[in-house]
Protein backbone atom coordinates (compact mmCIF):
# COMPACT_ATOMS: atom_id res chain seq x y z
CA UNK A 1 0.00 0.00 0.00
CA UNK A 2 1.33 3.26 -0.80
CA UNK A 3 2.40 6.37 1.86
CA UNK A 4 1.67 9.66 1.05
CA UNK A 5 4.46 11.11 3.60
CA UNK A 6 7.44 12.76 2.20
CA UNK A 7 5.80 12.43 -1.34
CA UNK A 8 5.27 15.37 -4.00
CA UNK A 9 2.16 15.14 -6.21
CA UNK A 10 1.88 17.20 -9.09
CA UNK A 11 -2.15 18.61 -10.17
CA UNK A 12 -2.24 20.24 -13.64
CA UNK A 13 -5.71 22.16 -14.07
CA UNK A 14 -5.42 22.40 -10.29
CA UNK A 15 -6.67 26.06 -9.40
CA UNK A 16 -10.63 24.65 -9.18
CA UNK A 17 -13.21 22.22 -9.92
CA UNK A 18 -12.06 18.17 -10.02
CA UNK A 19 -8.31 19.19 -9.73
CA UNK A 20 -8.49 21.27 -6.89
CA UNK A 21 -10.78 18.25 -4.89
CA UNK A 22 -7.64 15.93 -6.14
CA UNK A 23 -4.93 18.34 -4.66
CA UNK A 24 -6.94 18.59 -1.61
CA UNK A 25 -7.46 14.50 -1.01
CA UNK A 26 -3.82 14.01 -1.36
CA UNK A 27 -2.70 16.82 0.42
CA UNK A 28 -4.93 15.49 3.55
CA UNK A 29 -3.52 11.66 2.95
CA UNK A 30 0.11 12.93 3.82
CA UNK A 31 1.58 14.25 0.26
CA UNK A 32 2.98 17.65 -0.28
CA UNK A 33 0.37 18.56 -3.04
CA UNK A 34 1.33 21.35 -6.03
CA UNK A 35 -1.15 22.70 -8.27
CA UNK A 36 -0.36 23.71 -11.38
CA UNK A 37 -1.73 26.55 -13.47
CA UNK A 38 -1.69 29.31 -16.02
CA UNK A 39 -3.19 31.90 -13.46
CA UNK A 40 -1.20 32.77 -10.55
CA UNK A 41 -3.55 34.66 -8.89
CA UNK A 42 -5.99 32.11 -9.07
CA UNK A 43 -3.52 29.95 -7.40
CA UNK A 44 -2.76 32.06 -4.53
CA UNK A 45 -6.26 32.81 -3.40
CA UNK A 46 -7.23 29.25 -3.96
CA UNK A 47 -4.11 27.77 -1.18
CA UNK A 48 -5.00 30.57 1.05
CA UNK A 49 -8.94 30.07 0.90
CA UNK A 50 -7.89 25.78 2.01
CA UNK A 51 -5.03 26.99 4.05
CA UNK A 52 -8.30 28.53 6.49
CA UNK A 53 -9.23 24.72 6.77
CA UNK A 54 -5.92 23.34 7.38
CA UNK A 55 -5.34 22.19 3.97
CA UNK A 56 -1.78 23.09 3.09
CA UNK A 57 -1.70 23.18 -0.83
CA UNK A 58 1.31 24.61 -2.97
CA UNK A 59 1.07 25.99 -6.56
CA UNK A 60 3.40 26.85 -9.47
CA UNK A 61 2.47 28.69 -12.46
CA UNK A 62 2.55 27.00 -15.92
CA UNK A 63 0.96 26.60 -19.38
CA UNK A 64 0.30 23.01 -20.57
CA UNK A 65 0.00 24.20 -23.81
CA UNK A 66 3.70 25.03 -24.15
CA UNK A 67 6.68 22.88 -24.31
CA UNK A 68 9.16 25.70 -22.21
CA UNK A 69 6.89 26.54 -19.90
CA UNK A 70 6.10 22.97 -18.66
CA UNK A 71 9.88 22.55 -18.59
CA UNK A 72 10.35 24.87 -16.61
CA UNK A 73 7.39 24.48 -13.80
CA UNK A 74 8.82 20.62 -13.70
CA UNK A 75 12.46 22.02 -13.11
CA UNK A 76 11.15 24.68 -10.17
CA UNK A 77 9.31 21.95 -8.75
CA UNK A 78 12.09 19.73 -8.18
CA UNK A 79 14.39 22.62 -7.15
CA UNK A 80 11.55 23.46 -4.25
CA UNK A 81 10.67 20.10 -3.12
CA UNK A 82 13.45 17.55 -4.48
CA UNK A 83 11.14 14.94 -6.48
CA UNK A 84 7.69 14.25 -8.12
CA UNK A 85 6.15 11.06 -7.05
CA UNK A 86 2.90 11.45 -8.60
CA UNK A 87 1.72 13.22 -12.01
CA UNK A 88 -2.11 14.35 -12.26
CA UNK A 89 -2.86 15.17 -15.95
CA UNK A 90 -5.89 16.98 -14.75
CA UNK A 91 -5.86 19.87 -17.56
CA UNK A 92 -9.20 19.31 -20.21
CA UNK A 93 -12.07 21.30 -21.72
CA UNK A 94 -15.27 19.91 -23.59
CA UNK A 95 -18.16 21.31 -25.86
CA UNK A 96 -21.19 20.93 -27.59
CA UNK A 97 -21.30 20.80 -31.39
CA UNK A 98 -23.01 19.21 -34.36
CA UNK A 99 -20.32 16.56 -35.90
CA UNK A 100 -20.88 18.08 -39.63
CA UNK A 101 -20.31 21.22 -38.21
CA UNK A 102 -16.99 20.65 -36.57
CA UNK A 103 -14.13 21.53 -38.27
CA UNK A 104 -10.52 20.57 -38.43
CA UNK A 105 -9.25 23.48 -36.39
CA UNK A 106 -11.52 22.38 -33.78
CA UNK A 107 -10.64 19.23 -33.37
CA UNK A 108 -6.87 20.00 -33.17
CA UNK A 109 -7.82 22.83 -30.04
CA UNK A 110 -9.18 19.76 -28.36
CA UNK A 111 -6.42 17.21 -29.26
CA UNK A 112 -3.96 19.90 -27.56
CA UNK A 113 -6.08 20.53 -24.59
CA UNK A 114 -6.94 17.16 -23.94
CA UNK A 115 -4.25 14.85 -25.53
CA UNK A 116 -0.83 16.85 -26.27
CA UNK A 117 -1.16 18.50 -22.40
CA UNK A 118 -0.94 15.19 -21.25
CA UNK A 119 2.00 13.58 -23.06
CA UNK A 120 3.60 17.37 -23.04
CA UNK A 121 3.67 17.05 -18.53
CA UNK A 122 4.78 13.36 -18.87
CA UNK A 123 7.58 13.71 -20.81
CA UNK A 124 8.49 16.50 -19.07
CA UNK A 125 8.43 14.40 -15.55
CA UNK A 126 9.22 11.06 -16.83
CA UNK A 127 12.81 10.98 -15.43
CA UNK A 128 11.59 12.44 -12.04
CA UNK A 129 8.91 9.95 -11.77
CA UNK A 130 11.03 7.02 -13.27
CA UNK A 131 13.88 8.26 -9.97
CA UNK A 132 10.85 7.93 -7.51
CA UNK A 133 9.15 5.33 -9.14
CA UNK A 134 6.41 7.01 -9.45
CA UNK A 135 2.83 7.09 -11.32
CA UNK A 136 0.97 9.14 -13.65
CA UNK A 137 -2.78 9.19 -13.23
CA UNK A 138 -4.91 10.58 -16.72
CA UNK A 139 -8.33 11.97 -16.44
CA UNK A 140 -10.29 10.80 -19.14
CA UNK A 141 -14.05 10.35 -19.44
CA UNK A 142 -16.57 8.07 -19.77
CA UNK A 143 -15.93 9.13 -23.51
CA UNK A 144 -12.33 7.87 -23.31
CA UNK A 145 -14.14 4.20 -24.42
CA UNK A 146 -17.62 5.20 -26.31
CA UNK A 147 -18.34 7.89 -28.35
CA UNK A 148 -21.54 10.10 -27.71
CA UNK A 149 -23.46 12.55 -29.82
CA UNK A 150 -23.07 16.63 -29.78
CA UNK A 151 -19.13 15.85 -27.99
CA UNK A 152 -17.16 14.59 -31.55
CA UNK A 153 -13.91 16.63 -31.07
CA UNK A 154 -14.24 16.12 -26.98
CA UNK A 155 -14.72 12.12 -27.26
CA UNK A 156 -12.03 12.05 -30.24
CA UNK A 157 -9.23 13.43 -27.85
CA UNK A 158 -10.62 11.79 -24.76
CA UNK A 159 -9.73 8.00 -26.55
CA UNK A 160 -6.33 9.42 -27.80
CA UNK A 161 -5.76 10.13 -23.97
CA UNK A 162 -7.21 6.53 -23.56
CA UNK A 163 -4.20 5.40 -26.20
CA UNK A 164 -1.86 7.03 -24.73
CA UNK A 165 -2.80 5.64 -21.00
CA UNK A 166 -2.47 2.05 -22.49
CA UNK A 167 1.39 2.76 -24.61
CA UNK A 168 2.20 4.15 -21.21
CA UNK A 169 1.64 1.06 -19.25
CA UNK A 170 2.90 -0.96 -22.22
CA UNK A 171 6.08 0.78 -22.99
CA UNK A 172 6.65 3.12 -19.98
CA UNK A 173 9.24 2.62 -17.44
CA UNK A 174 8.50 -0.94 -15.85
CA UNK A 175 8.83 1.06 -12.20
CA UNK A 176 6.71 3.63 -13.38
CA UNK A 177 2.13 2.80 -12.83
CA UNK A 178 -0.27 4.60 -15.12
CA UNK A 179 -3.76 4.95 -13.75
CA UNK A 180 -6.43 5.84 -16.09
CA UNK A 181 -9.65 7.40 -14.98
CA UNK A 182 -13.02 7.49 -16.65
CA UNK A 183 -15.28 8.98 -14.81
CA UNK A 184 -19.08 10.35 -15.90
CA UNK A 185 -20.45 14.04 -15.72
CA UNK A 186 -18.61 15.57 -12.62
CA UNK A 187 -20.50 17.84 -10.48
CA UNK A 188 -19.97 21.84 -11.24
CA UNK A 189 -21.43 25.18 -9.75
CA UNK A 190 -22.28 25.91 -13.41
CA UNK A 191 -23.66 22.77 -14.54
CA UNK A 192 -26.18 22.76 -16.90
CA UNK A 193 -25.73 26.56 -17.76
CA UNK A 194 -21.95 26.61 -19.25
CA UNK A 195 -23.22 24.90 -22.44
CA UNK A 196 -26.28 26.97 -23.05
CA UNK A 197 -25.04 28.83 -26.01
CA UNK A 198 -22.97 26.26 -27.81
CA UNK A 199 -26.12 24.17 -27.75
CA UNK A 200 -28.76 26.82 -29.49
CA UNK A 201 -30.78 24.60 -31.52
CA UNK A 202 -30.24 21.53 -30.37
CA UNK A 203 -32.29 19.29 -27.81
CA UNK A 204 -32.43 21.03 -24.29
CA UNK A 205 -30.50 17.97 -23.00
CA UNK A 206 -27.61 18.34 -24.58
CA UNK A 207 -26.62 21.18 -22.65
CA UNK A 208 -26.71 18.84 -19.14
CA UNK A 209 -23.48 17.08 -17.81
CA UNK A 210 -22.56 15.12 -20.29
CA UNK A 211 -24.89 15.29 -23.08
CA UNK A 212 -28.04 14.30 -21.79
CA UNK A 213 -26.41 10.87 -20.79
CA UNK A 214 -28.69 9.49 -17.86
CA UNK A 215 -26.18 9.54 -14.78
CA UNK A 216 -26.19 11.54 -11.77
CA UNK A 217 -23.29 13.58 -11.47
CA UNK A 218 -20.26 12.68 -9.40
CA UNK A 219 -19.23 14.71 -6.63
CA UNK A 220 -15.58 16.04 -7.33
CA UNK A 221 -14.71 15.13 -3.61
CA UNK A 222 -15.81 11.74 -3.89
CA UNK A 223 -13.86 11.08 -6.99
CA UNK A 224 -10.68 12.60 -5.81
CA UNK A 225 -10.75 10.06 -2.80
CA UNK A 226 -10.99 7.08 -4.71
CA UNK A 227 -8.27 8.43 -7.07
CA UNK A 228 -6.00 8.22 -3.86
CA UNK A 229 -7.07 4.80 -2.98
CA UNK A 230 -6.68 3.50 -6.16
CA UNK A 231 -3.00 5.22 -6.94
CA UNK A 232 -2.42 3.41 -3.17
CA UNK A 233 -3.26 0.50 -4.84
CA UNK A 234 -1.43 1.26 -7.81
CA UNK A 235 -3.90 0.34 -9.82
CA UNK A 236 -4.17 1.36 -13.90
CA UNK A 237 -7.71 2.01 -14.43
CA UNK A 238 -10.84 4.00 -12.61
CA UNK A 239 -14.34 4.01 -14.26
CA UNK A 240 -17.03 5.85 -11.98
CA UNK A 241 -19.89 4.48 -12.07
CA UNK A 242 -18.49 1.14 -12.28
CA UNK A 243 -21.64 -0.49 -14.08
CA UNK A 244 -20.48 1.32 -17.26
CA UNK A 245 -18.07 -1.02 -18.25
CA UNK A 246 -20.94 -3.12 -19.31
CA UNK A 247 -21.90 -0.99 -21.85
CA UNK A 248 -18.30 -0.67 -23.14
CA UNK A 249 -18.05 -4.19 -23.36
CA UNK A 250 -20.92 -4.50 -25.30
CA UNK A 251 -19.90 -1.97 -27.57
CA UNK A 252 -16.74 -4.43 -28.66
CA UNK A 253 -18.84 -7.52 -28.64
CA UNK A 254 -21.58 -5.91 -31.11
CA UNK A 255 -21.06 -2.63 -32.38
CA UNK A 256 -24.64 -2.41 -33.77
CA UNK A 257 -26.06 -3.50 -30.58
CA UNK A 258 -23.63 -0.87 -28.85
CA UNK A 259 -24.75 1.70 -30.69
CA UNK A 260 -28.08 0.91 -30.50
CA UNK A 261 -27.71 0.85 -26.51
CA UNK A 262 -26.20 4.48 -26.56
CA UNK A 263 -28.67 6.11 -28.36
CA UNK A 264 -31.58 4.52 -25.95
CA UNK A 265 -29.36 6.15 -22.83
CA UNK A 266 -29.49 9.49 -24.34
CA UNK A 267 -32.22 12.04 -23.45
CA UNK A 268 -32.38 14.17 -26.28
Amino acid sequence: MESWQGKVVLVTGGSGGLGLSIGCAFSKAGATAVLLSRDEEKLEKVCELKARSNIELHWIQGDVTSDSSIEAAVQSTLMKYGRIDLLVNNVGKSTRTELLNCTVEQYADFMEMNLYSAIRCTLATMDALTATSGQVVNIGSLASKTGWPKVAPYAVSKHGLAAFSHQLRLEGPENVNCLHVCPGPIRRDDSGTRYESQSEGMSDSVAQPGAGVKLKGIAPDYLAQKIVRYCEKRKRELVVPWHAKLLFSMTQLSPRFGDYLLRKSNRS
